[in-house]
């Protein structure tokens, strides 16, 4: 196990800027092993933690919750050994910011850096090396709602948790697509009025991070997830579909939410909607929103944000930009034209 050259770590920069964390999201900043063992077994879980050099600096950690998810930027003043054993009902993320760690899990030992994160699965024997002043962005997943998100997308699911490849590769197509997607956590987290702050979009981004990590990643149901041929869908199950999206369109509807009321797998629901409709169950969903939000406009009762977030359409320039798409003039413009 050899640690990475410089010329990798050159080669990868790390997309994390130290302003992201204020004195609000701060947990601690000392220079006790104690109580910084005493603290990050708070936010994560209780662990060993033991100095492996005598020179010491400040540790530190930020937490911050973003619905189901969280994050976290922890560094360590010293090199120390950590041992939590195993992650029980949850997994973990860890992205070094600089410098490396070294890990041994699954019976693997590897090299932790800016372009090889560390994906840990639950109830999995862990044990790490982190260097002193080597700060880690950490995103924190509930294992319940990845088990949830499984049973979802893969028929026959056993409810036993997934466990993945713990070497997620930024410098694959899969890994650059988690990485944007957790740049984008991100900046939900430090900008206020953020469209992922609005709760269907974070509901759907949630998934879209476990859609990353499922279809993006190897794991332990990687050949049933290619291997499961799915039964072609009836359009009972369409129409079932579709007069559930009518009946709830004011609700946080996700394709997971779908798929589970019509009883079928993900993809099933995406291959009939695509062969009977020619879109996408989203798509069906989005098109009945602008309708939504066209009739009203035409009413010109509400302001034209107050509509279009009633809706979840949070991106109001992307907003303006499909609306006029469809019906040829903007949402400012449909006030004017249907008020005369």
């Amino acid at each position: 196990m050899s640690t990475p050259t410089q010329t990798e770590h050159s080669a990868f920069v790390s997309p994390f800027s130290n302003t992201l964390f204020s004195q609000q999201s701060l947990i601690f900043k000392n220079s006790d092993l104690a109580e910084t063992q005493h603290n990050v077994a708070h936010v994560l879980k209780p662990h060993r933690l033991k100095a492996c050099s005598s020179s010491s600096t400040l540790s530190s950690m930020h937490h911050i919750r973003c619905g189901h998810l969280s994050v976290s930027r922890l560094e360590y003043g010293l090199d120390v050994y950590i041992e939590p054993d195993c992650l029980t009902d949850f997994y973990l993320i860890q992205i070094p910011c600089e410098g490396y760690a070294e890990i041994e899990f699954q019976q693997q030992k590897f090299i932790s850096y800016s372009q090889i994160a560390a994906l840990l699965s639950p109830d999995m024997p862990l044990r790490m090396k982190w260097k002193a002043r080597a700060p880690q962005m950490i995103l924190k997943i509930s294992k319940d709602r990845l088990l949830l998100h499984c049973q979802q997308h893969l028929a026959n699911f056993n409810l036993t948790h997934p466990i993945f490849d713990p070497k997620l590769d930024f410098s694959q197509v899969s890994g650059q697509y988690f990485l944007q997607l957790f740049q984008q956590l991100l900046q939900a987290i430090h900008t206020d009025h953020h469209p992922l702050k609005h709760p269907l979009a974070l509901q759907q981004f949630e998934a879209n991070i476990y859609n990353a990590l499922l279809y993006g990643q190897t794991h332990s149901y990687q050949a049933q997830l290619s291997q499961t041929q799915q039964r072609q869908i009836s359009p009972h199950f369409i129409k079932s579909t579709q007069d559930y999206i009518h009946a709830h369109l004011h609700e946080n509807l996700t394709i997971e939410i779908l798929a589970q009321h019509a009883g079928i797998s993900v993809r099933s629901l995406f291959l009939g909607f695509q062969k009977y409709l020619n879109m996408t169950p989203m798509q069906y969903l989005k098109e009945l929103r602008f309708k939504q939000v066209h009739e009203e406009l035409i009413q010109g009762s509400q302001a034209i944000t107050e509509v279009a977030l009633k809706w979840g359409f949070t991106h109001l320039g992307r907003f303006s930009q499909e609306y006029k798409k469809r019906y040829g003039y903007s949402p400012s413009e449909t006030k004017v034209k249907f008020l005369r």
